[in-house]
């Protein structure tokens, strides 16, 4: 086995994500230990707190080789898009095997319910539950009779397997067993949550004690000189962006970007009313439209991501893989060639690019610069960062 590739957001990062990394580095320590990260924005339908350029560098501190960007298109879609992309590239860039966090470590059981995901009475009993109102992962959940898709690390293990199954049949699974509750908002577990960390930066402003004691000591300063810069989100500033989209874009505008169906974009209409875009959502949520899938269609409202845009995606690889930074176990790994171009120089990126491949370049350089605006220091709201960055040799 010569590459491990792990697909994460790393937002931000912490001992959770320096612990599955040093468990690869015991169990495969020749293999090379590649991540395919989430850029501006993530999964959940929001910029990433930090931006992808210093996540990048804390992901090599904090014990990865290479740190590959996961186009926006990818990064914040459904489940099933996140993890089809996400696999699609690790297929492109001949990784021999993937690692993933799940709540289960238990791979057997792990792939029999990956290989029932498509099989047309689960579909048929998916689609039944999706009509009656339930969000895709209850709906998922009742029809595969399981409650491993309770937690969403485990779905989206789930997902990679599902698309590995069709795309990469050979790739080998290493699941790490997760120990945190992924939405745990208190430091109750000794690896905290992604959402408590959040949290904790979002109202302190600096990096407390208990921030220290959850980062690797390897970035803690790095870390606390970004915050203390003010180059990290203020989510107040993006809500308001949002809001302000809404206010603005007519229903028979709304209906083409994705996720937006079945009217859906008149009672967003009505909703962008509100006061702010936290009661907005709070009007539109459902069964069928959850927190979560709000926040990616605010996202795609945001970035102008259509539907025929999203359906592309999905339909075929990520057209090209964009480097973020690497260390010197890397270096020898990028003198080779792959299916898609690895891009260092972004400049120069849209000259090899498909035209799909042109979009895609654009709304990841627009994800960046909208990030950016959202930053807590007017002075850190620079556009066009993507132009002027050089992938980071951490020795």
């Amino acid at each position: 086995m010569k590459t491990i590739g792990i697909i994460c957001e790393y937002n931000p990062f912490h001992n959770g994500h320096a612990h599955q990394l040093y468990s690869l580095a015991q169990l495969h320590p020749d293999a090379l230990r590649i991540c395919i990260m989430s850029g501006s924005f993530v999964q959940r339908g929001e910029p990433a707190i930090f931006s992808k350029f210093d996540r990048a560098r804390w992901a090599i501190l904090g014990g990865a080789d290479i740190v590959i960007e996961l186009p926006t298109l990818y990064s914040t879609g459904s489940a099933q898009l996140f993890g089809t992309g996400a696999i699609r590239m690790v297929k492109a860039l001949s990784m021999d095997a993937l690692s993933f966090g799940s709540e289960t470590a238990d791979l057997d059981a792990l792939i029999d319910i990956a290989k029932r995901m498509d099989c047309e009475s689960t579909q048929q009993q998916l689609r039944t539950y999706i009509n009656e109102g339930m969000s895709y992962g209850s709906a998922f959940r009742k029809a595969l009779e399981t409650d491993v898709l309770n937690t969403p690390n485990a779905l989206l293990g789930l997902e990679y397997i599902r698309a590995g199954l069709k795309y990469h049949p050979n790739l080998k699974y290493i699941p790490i067993l997760r120990t945190s509750n992924h939405h745990e908002e208190t430091f109750t577990d000794e690896l905290p949550s992604g959402t408590a960390l959040r949290q904790l930066i979002t109202s302190s402003g600096n990096l407390s004690e208990e921030l220290w004691t959850s980062i690797p000591l390897s970035i803690a300063s790095d870390m606390s000189q970004v915050i203390e810069n003010g180059n990290y989100v203020n989510y107040n500033r993006y809500h308001d962006m949002v809001h302000a989209l809404s206010r603005r874009t007519l229903p028979k505008e709304l209906e083409k970007y994705g996720d937006f169906s079945e009217g859906i974009e008149h009672l967003w209409s009505k909703a962008a009313q509100k006061p702010s875009w936290t009661a907005a959502t709070e009007e539109i949520k459902s069964k069928r439209y959850t927190y979560a899938r709000l926040q990616r269609m605010g996202t795609y409202l945001t970035l102008g991501i259509t539907k025929d845009i999203l359906q592309s995606a999905m339909e075929v690889d990520p057209q090209y893989a964009r480097l973020l930074a690497f260390n010197d176990r890397g270096r020898q790994w990028l003198r080779n060639e792959y299916e898609i171009p690895l891009i260092q120089k972004w400049a120069k990126a849209p000259n090899e690019l498909s035209s799909l491949g042109q979009t895609m370049h654009h709304i990841d350089t627009l994800a960046t610069d909208i990030q950016a605006l959202c930053f807590h220091n007017e002075a850190n709201r620079i556009g066009h960062r993507d132009y002027t960055y050089t992938p980071q040799y951490i020795k």
